[in-house]
């Protein structure tokens, strides 16, 4: 009897292992195929439920992934965690908002993972819930701090609470963690707007500056420094100072002013963003860290980098320890 058992068992994980495999190569449904063979042998295999739920979603056959991952949940034993994300995010993609984050807020009672609130953010962001939304992302960054979607969509919440310092910090952090995707082109590109809002010049020595009345008023000087900083690039005496060490001084003069701003606040912005990049700026690495999430751009940030290397290996050696 435990040898028919153990075999079967054996049968169903080779199975399994083939799917995944399958997955792995982009190839969906042949992976579902090997998963509805396990499931053929036991129907309530934990493992191949939430297999095939997940190649399902894949392949983006939401229905299917949420009936499988809801399989999953009512077995309440093994991959408990990661069905709850697929079944949540197979209800989302399919219009069912209210009970993808019931479903969410269902698994949060049991689990503390930085996945888990990333999406339950997502999915609170997408459907108004903004404030939800700031609440789950901030405990998916302290859970994890090198999950980079966890700061980007940060950065999209404070966007839309109208405050632009707050939406630049998750950026930086996004882009260091990430800078160099298709998505972090995008998102440079959007910070850099960030620094370049309400500066024009309306001539060759006159510029036009407007400080965005940020909803924070403890960040107040930072967007009035930010702004003037940036300003400043069309000076005399910055004439001849690339785009890009005028963005790295830029940085620097941000860093060094919210660090200052920190002796008179506390909470999170000031706890985990400002004291990171005001000890980057104090270390004199802002120059490195500014050209590093500028990879982007390609062959210029590159040549610098190589041009450069003690300076960015000191740069590097400070992030990772």
């Amino acid at each position: 009897m435990f040898s028919y058992i153990f075999g079967q068992n054996q049968e169903i994980e080779n199975l399994v292992q083939k799917g995944i495999e399958f997955h792995d190569k982009g190839e969906y449904k042949k992976a579902i195929e090997f998963y509805q063979k396990a499931l053929s042998i036991d129907p309530n295999s934990s493992l191949a439920n939430y297999e095939i739920a997940f190649s399902y979603f894949s392949d983006k056959d939401y229905k299917n992934a949420e009936i499988y991952s809801k399989k999953v949940i009512d077995l309440n034993e093994d991959n408990l965690l990661a069905a709850y994300i697929t079944y949540g995010n197979a209800l989302d993609m399919q219009g069912q908002t209210k009970k993808a984050i019931k479903s969410y807020e269902k698994a949060i009672k049991d689990f503390d993972n930085y996945l888990l609130y990333y999406n339950y953010a997502i999915t609170c962001f997408n459907s108004g819930e903004t404030d939800n939304a700031y609440d789950a992302v901030i405990k998916a960054i302290n859970n994890n701090s090198s999950h980079a979607s966890s700061h980007l969509i940060l950065s999209k919440i404070m966007e839309k609470k109208g405050s632009r310092i707050k939406a630049m910090l998750p950026l930086y952090f996004f882009l260091l963690l990430e800078p160099n995707s298709g998505r972090s082109a995008i998102e440079y590109q959007t910070l850099r707007n960030y620094i370049d809002h309400g500066v024009s010049q309306t001539s060759e020595k006159n510029v036009n500056v407007i400080v965005p009345m940020d909803k924070d008023s403890d960040f107040g000087a930072a967007e009035m420094m930010i702004s003037l900083s940036r300003a400043s690039n069309s000076l005399e005496e910055n004439k001849d100072k690339s785009d890009q060490e005028l963005f790295a001084e830029n940085n620097d003069g941000l860093f060094k002013i919210l660090g200052e701003l920190k002796k008179d606040n506390s909470g999170f912005w000031w706890d985990f963003y400002v004291p990171f990049f005001y000890e980057l700026a104090n270390e004199n690495l802002t120059k490195p860290f500014s050209y590093y999430i500028s990879l982007s751009k390609g062959e210029e940030i590159n040549k610098w980098i190589e041009s450069n290397n003690d300076e960015f290996e000191k740069f590097k050696n400070w992030v990772n320890n």
